[in-house]
């Protein structure tokens, strides 16, 4: 009876293990890919390299570094145990943690970026510079690395965290100044600017959407009457309609990227938070591990929203697909000749070919 239940529960085990790492299989090979084709597109399609896009670009380079993250974690999963040493173990979590702090960044810089696009439209090319943007991405990238890895540094508290050490028993209360300091700093200010700059940028895109309806019926009711109004000015209309359009649905858009990072990731910085203030025992290794993952996931569903919400994207990531027919190379050919002109002219239309 005994080695019926032990042989019953064997099964259970091996059967949730296979289910994990089907699952974790899939969430590494979608955000390779995916971040991969983001990098390429960036760099090999000229009307891609706008200074929002260079955003994105070192967005994708850090979910691409987080992949190494993954699989360690996956095969750790797997085995039951790690196997790659305390050293090892103590590296991989700082760079996980580090990552997923330069992730939130990237996103407050996102929101900050759109808030100035709205907000400033006229302005946005003499305030979003290209050499303030790198300027700010390598400046996120340092600080957050020499913030978070200072000897100060609770190296242990995230091997515990990320599940690579059996010290699970140590005391919870050490450097916990240290651990709200960080998550003042790299989580509750981030996440504060996020939450303002997409309020603004929501009520103004809603403001400007009643203005294009209203537009779009002045000019259904000036296409009625053309003799009385000169084609210059039918055309300038139908240009800003056209532009506030695409305003409205970046907006959209990055808000969408937004709200799925912090859906991912909320979980996952909340139930770290809780097993540090109330100890280890108090969050089972199976909440932190689902919630790790969950996180992680967010690594390949940025791609995904590019793909759906953003043409030139889109038409890149077609164009970078071996499988297609000379036709498709001929319109990706003739898109790729009509954007490096678009991307030429005017201040509003180039801030809004970011997305």
């Amino acid at each position: 009876m005994l080695n019926g239940k032990t042989t019953a529960a064997e099964k259970d085990g091996t059967v949730k293990v296979v289910v994990q790492m089907i699952v974790f299989t899939f969430i590494i090979i979608a955000t390779f890919v995916g971040n991969g084709l983001i990098c390429i597109s960036v760099v090999k399609f000229r009307h891609l390299r706008t200074n929002t896009n260079f955003i994105l670009l070192s967005l994708a380079l850090t979910d691409l570094t987080m992949v190494s993250i993954m699989i360690l974690n996956a095969t750790t999963t797997a085995i039951g145990k790690w196997i790659f040493g305390e050293f090892c173990c103590r590296a991989i979590a700082s760079v996980g943690l580090t990552l997923s702090f330069i992730s939130i960044l990237h996103m407050c810089l996102l929101s900050v970026d759109r808030y100035i696009a709205i907000q400033k439209p006229l302005r946005y090319q003499f305030i979003v510079t290209r050499r303030r943007v790198i300027t700010i991405l390598l400046l996120i990238w340092v600080s957050v690395s020499v913030t978070l890895n200072i000897p100060l540094a609770d190296f242990e508290f995230r091997a515990d965290t990320y599940g690579c050490t059996s010290d699970s028993n140590r005391d919870s209360s050490e450097d916990s100044v240290y651990i709200f300091f960080l998550v003042g700093l790299f989580i509750i200010f981030p996440f504060g600017i996020i939450f303002f700059s997409n309020v603004v940028v929501f009520k103004t895109a809603f403001t400007q959407a009643r203005q294009l309806s209203r537009v779009e019926r002045s000019l259904r009711e000036s296409s009625a009457n053309m003799c009385e109004e000169s084609e210059p000015q039918h055309s300038t209309r139908t240009v800003e309609t056209h532009s506030l359009k695409r305003e409205i649905k970046s907006a959209g858009t990055f808000a969408l990227v937004v709200g799925i990072f912090l859906l991912c990731y909320t979980p996952f910085y909340t139930a770290g938070t809780y097993r540090k203030i109330a100890g280890p025992l108090k969050v089972p290794r199976n909440v932190l591990v689902t919630t790790m993952w969950v996180g992680f996931a967010n690594s390949f569903c940025n791609p995904i929203v590019y793909g759906l919400r953003y043409s030139p994207f889109r038409k890149a990531f077609k164009k970078l697909c071996p499988l297609k027919s000379k036709g498709n190379r001929k319109r990706n050919y003739s898109y790729n000749s009509s954007s490096d002109r678009r991307d030429r002219f005017g201040t509003v239309l180039s801030t809004s070919s970011a997305l």
